[in-house]
């Protein structure tokens, strides 16, 4: 493995890597600014005996190492917003299991549904800002698309002991190849941003650092599987991303009673974790808390040159909240991926829909609504299901004439009927030309004292037509008076 100039102790036969400090005079820290530093800023530090490490791109800051004597009077100085160490984050240790189950998570919340719809999350970029990715494990190979180490200032990512940041890329994106296990967005762009080393440590800068990454090469989606304390220079890089279209998501921590950073700010969604029977499982609550996801016993890929992992053949179960994070990260990719509307109302389609989707469609779980337990409830995949709009116009003469078909295939099928001012709808079914009697009906929409439906007014119908091991084709008529219409989705919900 390689391993910068770092102090490395062997625990356990774990090699982990710990930062020293370059001399007892020095320190390093991330200095912001209240504009973009150009050169009077490069000036004042170099004038405080300061070197520049590194000039961030989502903030107005950089990473220096300066004399310790010196920070005080950069503080006085009217350039200076902040000047705040260099700290260590550390990723969300995850509590080891020698039970190996299945990839129950992602069936647990529905993403199967969302898999049989055809959306697997193809064409989303997903960051994964960790320890780095095992790449070449062949439940990843196929959806890897790069990264960079900001550990060794490289561009391999590669993983090649802890697991934890591969464990993560699994749960998110493993393929869809009959082995193993499957992530929730099988089809996504998997990206490794190595923030942590091999002992699961890593430097502020690294991480704001990794956020720069992620903006300047169009990341969709953030997964941050880490922790540590709150600072300035972060709120500002997670704030920054969020502003420029990323979708931020962290583990809210697996120890203590308060979500940490950067999961406890707002531009990120704060993910705790649950049990197969949907029992909060770790102990951070809050009103931070903005979802829950399966964290107990995740089966997930790892690193074969780690021993735990070799001797499994690939896989490895953990628990935490760095597992609850990445059921979320995935089903914000299968949100992106799907048939995405405007929910919030804002005139933009983009990652703020996500998040209004993920909380909308959670499963409630705990006390109604909005908890500190479990923030708006289990996040549910279900809805990212692609959808077949149908919409009928009623124009003047027989209504056989506006009637449209769909066919409807090997499958169970949700069918939503949105009313816009029609008296009913006619829903026929045929198998092979075969009147399918005992599945087709006739829906009526009635009013209060049997008044007429207004145009405009809308009403919704909802129900199921099984079409698994068949080939229906379903008819759809509109009644009522021209000018008024029908809006259908038709959705997959399971396959045979």
């Amino acid at each position: 493995m390689k391993c910068p100039t770092y102090m490395m102790v062997l625990t356990a036969g774990i090699l982990l890597c710990f930062t020293g400090p370059a001399s007892s005079a020095e320190k390093s820290v991330i200095l912001g600014f209240h504009q973009k530093p150009g050169p009077s800023e490069q000036a004042l530090i170099h004038g405080a005996k300061g070197i520049i490490k590194k000039t961030f791109h989502l903030i107005p800051a950089m990473a220096v190492s300066l004399p310790e004597e010196e920070i005080a009077a950069l503080k006085q100085d009217s350039r200076v917003a902040y000047v705040e160490e260099d700290a260590v984050f550390t990723a969300v240790e995850p509590l080891l299991s020698d039970e190996y189950v299945n990839s129950w998570g992602v069936e647990r919340i529905s993403s199967d549904v969302a898999h049989v719809s055809g959306n697997k999350g193809k064409g989303v970029n997903v960051g994964v800002l960790d320890t780095g990715i095992y790449y070449t494990h062949p439940e990843l190979d196929g959806n890897y698309r790069g990264g960079y180490d900001f550990v060794y200032n490289d561009n391999d990512p590669f993983e090649s002991y802890n697991s934890h940041g591969t464990h993560v890329a699994g749960i998110i994106a493993a393929e869809e190849d009959g082995l193993g296990v499957i992530g929730v967005a099988p089809e996504a762009n998997i990206y490794a941003i190595k923030v942590l080393d091999s002992g699961g440590f890593g430097l502020l800068s690294w991480i704001i650092s990794g956020l720069d990454w992620a903006v300047l090469h169009g990341m969709d989606i953030v997964n941050m599987s880490f922790e540590g304390r709150h600072f300035d220079s972060l709120k500002s890089a997670c704030d920054a991303a969020y502003a420029s279209g990323v979708l931020l998501v962290a583990a809210a921590g697996n120890l203590g009673q308060d979500v940490r950073y950067p999961a406890a700010y707002d531009s990120v969604i704060a993910v705790t974790g649950t049990d197969a029977s949907d029992m909060q499982a770790l102990p951070p609550q809050g009103p931070q808390v903005e979802l829950a996801a399966p964290g107990v016993n995740i089966l997930s890929a790892c690193t074969l040159s780690n021993p735990l992992c070799g001797s499994s053949g690939g896989y490895l179960v953990m628990s935490g909240t760095s597992q609850a994070a990445p059921h979320v990260s995935g089903t914000a990719a299968l949100f992106l991926a799907s048939d995405l509307q405007d929910v919030n109302g804002d005139g933009i389609i983009n990652h703020k829909d996500v998040r209004k989707m993920l909380q909308s469609t959670a499963t409630d779980l705990g006390a109604a609504g909005k908890d500190p337990v479990f923030g708006f409830g289990l996040v549910n995949a279900a809805e990212a299901a692609l959808q077949t709009l149908i919409t009928i116009n009623r124009t003047h003469g027989f209504p056989k004439k506006d009637a449209k078909t769909t066919a409807l295939t090997g499958a169970l099928y949700k069918i939503a009927i949105e009313n816009n001012g029609l008296s009913g709808v006619r829903v026929d079914v045929y198998e092979a030309g075969v009147y399918q009697e005992e599945l087709s009906s006739k829906y009526s929409f009635k009013h209060k004292a049997r008044k007429k439906i207004k145009p405009g007014k809308a009403q919704d119908i909802t129900f199921n037509i099984d079409a698994a091991g068949k080939n229906y084709e379903v008819t759809f008529t509109p009644m009522g008076k021209p000018g008024n219409s029908l809006n259908i989705m038709i959705s997959k919900q399971g396959e045979e």
